[in-house]
């Protein structure tokens, strides 16, 4: 496999990572103990527009990455994301709802 493919790998699991950080900054900002809804805004602003501007950057401006090897370094990171959830659901119980 040439190195434009492992290069879509490396470069898919780095931005599902990263994407799937910010989602949990989010909920753990909107749904944890001290709910902020600045910090909600915040790592919105951060996860939508800048991740998904950047990705369309890299695809547009290199010619480098492989598309089929990003889709499948996303897949592997976000499997690896769901086994870890099913696996250790524990690690994740401090997002449970704020009640008032």
């Amino acid at each position: 496999m040439s190195s434009l493919f492992w290069l879509g790998v490396i470069g898919g699991v780095c931005w599902n990572l990263t994407s799937l950080f910010c989602l949990r900054q989010i909920m753990g900002a909107w749904l944890g103990p001290h709910p902020s809804r600045a910090r909600v805004i915040v790592w919105m602003l951060v996860k939508f527009p800048l991740l998904y501007v950047l990705i369309i950057l890299l695809f547009r401006l290199s010619s480098t990455a492989s598309i089929v090897g990003f889709s499948i370094g996303f897949s592997l990171a976000l499997l690896g994301a769901l086994l870890l959830l099913v696996r250790h659901p524990m690690r994740f119980s401090g997002l449970q709802p704020h009640v008032r």
